[in-house]
């Protein structure tokens, strides 16, 4: 399903319409309490994904964030800037940061110029990749949070790839 020329220049298109129509789709649970963002919230095989899309028109871009709603003790500073440096060297596009809410979040923008780069299937995408980016490193988090190791041998976990068959 992908949208048409004629959907991209309707005065009523709108890039959170569209990815509305995404979410109902996968029948994911989201709030919407203003034009220009949406809240998704999204199961995991670890827990429940908050997504965070947002329309910025006035800077051309779309900005997502996602983050795990679980308490995290963030009492080792160190070794979460540690990792989170660790973690960035790895992540293809966006980034990790500690948002104000206080948990470990990923972060991605993308710009649009115009209305004729938005189409469903680029929404998906960048959808789907915060999604993937989250889950990939939410054991890593974990580790460090909860499992107090170090941030060096945490990101091994991520490192770390098994070939064959058991």
């Amino acid at each position: 399903m992908t949208s048409s020329f004629t959907d991209l220049i309707d005065s009523k298109f709108h890039p959170i319409n569209l990815l509305e129509k995404i979410i109902i789709s996968k029948n994911w649970v989201f709030e919407r309490p203003i034009d220009d963002e949406i809240y998704i919230e999204v199961p995991t095989k670890y827990s429940n994904l908050i997504v965070q899309v947002s329309w910025l028109k006035t800077e051309g871009r779309i900005e997502i964030k996602s983050f795990f709603y679980n308490k995290m003790d963030f009492s080792n500073n160190l070794e979460i800037y540690k990792l989170l440096n660790l973690i960035n060297n790895k992540v293809d596009y966006g980034h990790f940061i500690i948002c104000d809410n206080k948990y470990p979040t990923f972060k991605n923008s993308i710009i649009v110029k115009d209305y004729k780069n938005v189409n469903f299937d680029l929404l998906k995408e960048i959808l789907n990749y915060a999604i993937l980016e989250s889950e990939r490193f939410f054991p890593v988090f974990q580790l460090v949070l909860w499992g107090g190791k170090k941030a060096e041998e945490a990101i091994l976990f991520f490192d770390f790839k098994t070939e064959g068959k058991a």
